[in-house]
């Protein structure tokens, strides 16, 4: 195992970590503009503050209007940056955050490797997709410009942005049996594609030879050299009205300014050590295995520590790359600590650190097959991330900050539906559907998610129309509705998923290729709340759902209402081509739950019954609530619901017991006893014990599942959207739930393999 210091870039086997500021090496033929170190009057620095920012935006704008790419125009699968000399971030835009690994690194290696030869000169750009060096796989392209005053280099500017099809052997840019990165789109380190100011025709062809959608591709690339041109040119104005060392000063300030705001914020909350554990299925198709993704949060002073050990090691579609991983694990931190510093995210990577285990799923080393890890790794560890920096800002003293505690977002693995083909036409096509950017939001400690309502992690995400995605390519769908129940039950519900009903048309059939995870394993709740439900990808052979329409009158809303025969579809598959007469259904998992549901108003659930957003039967199971009358317009029963509850609460205290089995040890933490104070929404601190209900769970150096009583249920039990997991998966799929003796509250909930021991999650003081 190494850690992220004793990595060694080589070119080939292991990631590019970027030196320290002051440590790295730029040929001396470079002059870095390194000023800006004078106070900028408050006026001054509001004025040119939304000014950088402004760039961003109207570089992103750009991108958009000039990019002829649905995943670019409608996913919003791109973000603008500006970074100072030496790749330290400034700003980038409120698009996708886990982008912010890098841009950053891409400068920091074409500062390292690029100065000498071929040189970095005005009007030059450079083009890259290397994952091993600042790529979150080949699909996502980069472009970064260095921006001169005078003959010295004064900052950059770049963007990133999702293509159509980069190459390789499986269209689109995904390939799931792919067993090495040789299978997969071509790796470009930082290469010169625009010199002095002119697009350098052999790169550009080098670059678009190898994709099936050639002139889309070289559109998408004008726009990003458009975008970068734009952003340069504004920068430049500004240098030029303001002086440059003004400017520069400006950006130091919004450095430092976001630095403060977060160490300020890392101030209320005491040492401690938290994690949190997701797992995903299927490293190539025909496997049934699950793989752990497990990530650690430590806090110590005005540091946070981020680990990935313990992970599974690298394989197949699950593995991923350093710089995706680095990216996702701090894409929450903007939304939860860094809200008022306008996306200036470098204050607080200035202190993390990340400690990495090369060759696991969040690690990979060359030559992994790696373009699959966005969608599944990627994704899954903004979530994780999300949960353990949520555990850390329960125990802040700062009431602002632990509002911003949340359970699991929706879709921890993104389900592709990746497709090629002849469109309606005539001409080559392939994608990826984007419908399930309408993303569910997780439950806040104090109230509900919203149902498809995005990511928090990409404020500008938008789903796309559903005539828009008829009029690209050659389908028709049947349906496109939220899902009800997917949402989490918990004090606050998780926000719904959603699933959609597609039929191929005008065309005679669709190869289609399924990459995802998280079809067998929902994301897990916090702090008592329910699970998710789960991603899934149904197809329906010989549906005929036109002729069953044409006689019924009606068009199928429900998969219940297909005829034909049903198959749930693998999380990686490579072998279904859908015609008119069949139907393809997928759908995306709703977030996790927060909090009890016991302790969710029964007047709540009555209202989400009556919208349609949880079923009756629901109601009664998870959350206790009797209702009468039709469910458009439910009555609640107050008496009965009362009893319903105490009877549950009296069935957990009957079912479960004491952990008897194998258990991570007690005892043995380091670090000083953790002041008093709150853990997690019911478990509690006080001279060196943890407490629930007046319970003491033992010293706060322990796992307090050890002494709190345990009922493991089958995984169906945890949402009524989630299948029997032996549908995918060999192993012993438990929902577990974690119970304060003597009042039977719900303390935690967990998503339990072949009966793993409690977790051990908090460690307060421990570092």
């Amino acid at each position: 195992m190494a850690s992220a210091t004793e990595i060694k870039w080589d070119g080939t086997t292991y990631p590019y970590m970027p030196p320290k500021r002051e440590e790295m090496k730029i040929h001396p033929s470079l002059t870095l503009h390194e000023g800006g170190h004078r106070d900028v009057d408050p006026v001054t620095h509001e004025v040119l503050r939304h000014a950088l920012w402004n760039v961003n935006v109207e570089h992103g704008n750009t991108l958009m209007k000039i990019s002829g790419s649905p995943i670019c125009a409608f996913g919003h699968d791109f973000n603008p940056a500006i970074l100072d000399e030496r790749g330290d971030f400034v700003f980038f835009g409120p698009f996708l955050q886990y982008l912010a690994a890098a841009t950053s690194s891409a400068v920091k290696w074409t500062l390292e490797y690029r100065s000498e030869n071929p040189g970095i000169r005005p009007g030059d750009m450079f083009l890259f997709n290397d994952p091993w060096v600042a790529s979150t796989h080949q699909s996502d392209v980069g472009v970064i410009a260095p921006v001169f005053v005078g003959d010295e280099l004064f900052c950059w500017v770049g963007n990133t942005v999702h293509q159509w099809d980069t190459g390789g052997t499986a269209p689109g840019g995904f390939n799931p049996i792919a067993v090495d990165v040789f299978w997969e789109s071509p790796c470009i380190p930082p290469v010169k594609i625009v010199e002095a100011g002119l697009l350098r025709r052999d790169i550009e062809e080098h670059y678009t030879r190898t994709s099936r959608m050639r002139e889309l591709v070289a559109l998408d690339l004008r726009a990003e050299v458009t975008g970068t041109k734009v952003a340069v040119e504004r920068i430049l104005r500004l240098v030029e009205r303001y002086g440059a060392e003004t400017v520069k000063s400006t950006m130091r300030k919004l450095q430092d300014d976001s630095e403060a705001a977060f160490v300020s914020r890392l101030q209320t909350i005491p040492d401690g050590t938290w994690t949190a554990e997701g797992w995903m299925e299927v490293a190539l198709p025909g496997d049934r295995g699950l793989y752990k993704n497990r990530l650690t949060l430590t806090k110590r002073g005005d540091r946070l520590i981020f680990s990935n050990r313990g992970s599974a090691p690298q394989g197949g579609t699950l593995s991923g790359v350093f710089c995706a991983w680095k990216g996702a694990v701090v894409s929450m931190l903007n939304s939860t600590m860094l809200f008022d510093q306008m996306f200036c995210i470098e204050g607080a990577l200035r202190h993390c650190d990340f400690d990495v285990e090369p060759g696991t799923i969040t690690c990979a080393t060359h030559p992994a097959a790696v373009s699959g890890a966005p969608a599944l790794t990627l994704l899954q560890s903004i979530g994780l991330g999300g949960l353990t920096v949520s555990k850390m800002l329960a125990t802040s003293s700062d009431e602002s900050l632990r509002s911003e505690v949340q359970s699991c977002m929706g879709e921890l693995c993104f389900p592709i539906n990746g497709f090629a083909g002849t469109d309606q036409r005539g001409n080559p096509y392939s994608s990826f559907l984007l419908d399930p950017v309408g993303a569910a939001l997780a439950a806040l400690s104090w109230r509900d998610g919203q149902d498809t309502g995005g990511w928090p992690w990409d404020l500008q995400s938008t789903m796309p129309n559903v005539e828009d995605n008829e009029l690209f390519y050659p389908i028709l769908y049947l349906w496109r509705r939220e899902l009800p129940d997917s949402g989490g039950a918990g004090k606050f519900r998780g926000g719904n998923g959603a699933d959609a009903g597609i039929v191929p048309h005008k065309t005679d059939s669709i190869s289609w290729v399924t990459i995802t995870s998280e079809v067998a394993i929902p994301g897990p709740g916090l702090f008592g709340g329910y699970p998710s439900s789960t991603n899934s990808y149904l197809f329906v052979k010989g549906a005929n759902a036109r002729e069953q329409a044409a006689a019924t009158g009606r068009m199928p809303t429900d998969p219940s209402q297909l005829h034909g025969e049903h198959e749930w579809v693998a999380a990686k598959s490579f072998d279904k081509a859908p015609t008119p007469q069949d139907v393809w259904v997928f759908g995306w998992a709703g977030a996790a739950g927060y909090g009890d549901p016991l302790e969710r108003e029964p007047e709540a659930v009555r209202d989400d019954v009556a919208a349609g957003r949880v079923s009756r039967e629901w109601a009664h199971r998870a959350y206790g609530v009797v209702l009468t009358g039709p469910d458009d317009q439910p009555a609640l029963d107050a008496q009965a619901t009362k009893q319903r509850r105490q009877e549950m609460v009296a069935e957990r205290l009957e079912q479960a017991k004491p952990w008897a089995g194998d258990a991570q040890q007690e005892q043995g933490g380091d670090g000083p006893t953790p002041p008093d104070g709150q853990i997690s929404e019911y478990v509690h601190v006080s001279k060196g014990e943890m407490f629930a209900d007046g319970v003491n769970l033992g010293p706060a150096s322990g796992n307090y599942k050890l002494r709190a009583l345990v009922r493991d249920l089958p995984l169906t039990e945890a949402n009524p959207q989630v299948r029997d997991p032996a549908i995918y998966t060999d192993s012993d799929v438990k929902f577990r739930q974690i119970i304060a003796p003597g009042t039977g509250r719900l303390l935690e909930t967990e998503i339990v393999v072949d009966g793993a021991p409690p977790q051990w999650d908090l460690r307060p003081g421990q570092v």
